[in-house]
C-alpha cells in the first residue's frame, strides 16, 4: 500500500458522501491507496454512510474516535495507516482526479517532505458579502501561495501530505488541541523542526465546500485565538511571529472596547448595508463593511486569544506537551 488518506468527519454525513466519490475517483488504481474516515462521534446518519461506503469501495476503513477535536481524529487515522504516504483532506474537500497521483510524484523527488497541494473555494460570483469579503481578502483560503518558498504556516490539512514514518516520528498531532485551530500548524512546525521541509504542488488540487456565514466565521475565530494561545504556550519563540510582527498590533488591542460599542451601535446600519449588497452584485464590497468585517474578525480573535491568557492565568496549569508513540495507541 503506498498511500493513505485520512479524513476526519464529525455530522456531515452528506458532504463525507460526496468527499468519498471523488478521493474515490483518482487516477491512480485503487489498489495503490487506501481511504481511511475517522468519526469524531456523530449523531447524524454518518455511520450508516460509512457503512454503506465501505461495502461499494473496498480500499475504504472507517473507525470512531470519541475524544472530542480534529487532532485526536487525525491521530486515529494514522494509527490504521497501512501506507507509506499519509494525504489528509477534509470532509468539505472534494479532491481533483490527479491529487494522489501529484503528492505521489513530488514526494518522489523530495523524500521526507511535506507537500502541500493547492486549494480554491467555488465563491467567484458569490453575492454574499461576507464571503466576497473573504474571497477577496483570501482570509478562508491562505493554502495556495501565488510564488517563493512556503514554510510550516502553510500546513493546513486540508489538502496535505506527509511520509507516515515522519508523522510517527514526531509524536504525530497533539491532542491537547480539542477545538479549532493550529492543531495542524503546530504540527506543521514541528515537522519543519524535524528537517521535513514545505513544498508546495499545484498539480495536487482540490476544491473546498465551505460556505460560512458571518456569526459562524466569528465563533471560529474566537477559536483559533484561543488555540493560538496553545500554540504560543508550546512555541514561544513563535509569539513575534504570530502577535508581534505586525506595526499596529502591539496598539489594536486598546481600540478593542472602542469596537465593541461602535459595532452595537451601527448594527442596525451594516444590517441594512449587507442586505443591499446582496442585491448590488458579484464585485467588492463596499469599503465600510469592508471595514466593519475586518474589525469585526480581529476582534473576535482578540477574544479567543485573550481567554485562553486568562483560563492560564487562572488555572497555572501548562498545556501538556503529549506525544506518546502513535504506534502503541489504539482507537475505537
Amino acid at each position: 500500500m503506498r498511500v493513505s488518506v485520512v479524513i476526519p468527519t464529525k455530522n456531515r454525513s452528506s458532504l463525507i458522501a460526496q468527499t468519498i466519490e471523488r478521493i474515490e475517483s483518482q487516477t491512480i488504481p485503487q489498489d495503490q491507496y487506501e481511504v481511511i474516515v475517522i468519526d469524531n462521534d456523530s449523531v447524524d446518519d454518518t455511520r450508516s454512510v460509512l457503512e454503506q461506503k465501505a461495502r461499494t469501495y473496498s480500499n475504504l476503513k472507517f473507525g470512531l474516535q470519541e475524544k472530542p477535536g480534529a487532532a485526536a481524529t487525525r491521530n486515529a487515522g494514522i494509527c490504521m495507516a497501512k501506507g507509506e504516504l499519509v494525504v489528509f483532506i477534509d470532509d468539505d474537500v472534494q479532491a481533483e482526479p490527479a491529487l494522489i497521483q501529484a503528492h505521489l510524484q513530488y514526494h518522489q523527488k523530495n523524500p521526507n517532505a511535506s507537500v502541500i497541494g493547492a486549494v480554491t473555494i467555488p465563491w467567484g460570483n458569490t453575492p454574499e458579502p461576507f464571503l466576497r469579503y473573504l474571497r477577496d481578502h483570501r482570509i478562508l483560503n491562505p493554502y495556495t501561495p501565488s510564488k517563493g518558498p512556503i514554510d510550516f504556516s502553510y500546513y493546513h490539512t486540508c489538502n496535505v501530505s506527509t511520509p507516515t514514518n515522519v508523522l510517527l516520528n514526531v509524536g504525530g498531532f497533539n491532542e491537547a488541541f480539542s477545538i479549532y485551530g493550529m492543531e495542524d500548524i503546530e504540527l506543521g512546525y514541528r515537522l519543519e523542526k524535524s528537517g521535513s521541509h514545505m513544498i508546495f504542488a499545484p498539480e495536487a488540487r482540490a476544491i473546498h465546500y465551505r460556505f460560512p456565514d458571518y456569526q459562524e466565521f466569528l465563533e471560529r475565530c474566537e477559536q483559533a485565538g484561543y488555540s493560538l494561545g496553545q500554540l504560543l504556550l508550546l512555541h514561544p519563540e513563535l509569539k513575534k511571529r504570530f502577535v508581534e510582527s505586525g506595526r499596529m498590533t502591539r496598539h489594536l488591542k486598546s481600540f478593542h472596547p472602542l469596537y465593541r460599542w461602535s459595532a452595537a451601535v451601527m448594527a442596525p446600519l451594516f444590517r441594512i448595508l449587507t442586505n443591499w449588497e446582496r442585491r448590488r452584485g458579484t464585485g467588492q464590497i463596499l469599503r465600510l463593511i469592508d471595514m466593519h468585517y475586518n474589525w469585526s474578525v480581529r476582534y473576535h480573535f482578540f477574544l479567543g486569544y485573550r481567554r485562553y491568557t486568562k483560563d492560564q492565568r487562572q488555572s497555572q496549569t501548562k498545556l501538556v506537551t503529549p506525544l506518546p508513540s502513535l504506534a502503541k495507541k489504539s482507537f475505537k
